[in-house]
């Protein structure tokens, strides 16, 4: 939904929510019939560029339990997979969000 929508267009979007709920995929589970080839991400990276090196860096110990239990979410429903070596690594930034929880975001 958007902040700019009036509230008699909030209350109907709601509404057909509520009405369709069972339509709708509300989790990456309930995308059933969706082979999962066709549904990752892949970045091809320019090989003639050197590999750079990052500083390591400690993640906040409140947030590492946050962490992994969703990275364990991801790798149970088949969205993310284990990998036993990676040629690189992005970022793992924790953001909080208005209503007390918090979003896990990976920055490339």
């Amino acid at each position: 939904m958007n902040a700019h929508l009036d509230d008699n267009k909030t209350n109907a979007l709601e509404q057909l929510l509520r009405t369709y709920m069972d339509i709708f995929a509300w989790t990456y589970k309930d995308f059933k019939g969706i082979p999962l080839k066709f549904t990752p991400n892949e970045i091809e990276l320019d090989t003639s560029i050197p590999l750079a090196c990052h500083v390591e860096y400690m993640v906040n110990l409140n947030y590492v339990i946050m962490i992994e239990h969703d990275i364990d979410k991801l790798v149970t429903i088949g969205f993310i997979k284990l990998v036993k070596e990676a040629m690189w690594l992005s970022l793992i930034i924790v953001i909080p969000k208005t209503n007390g929880k918090y979003k896990i975001c990976v920055k490339f």
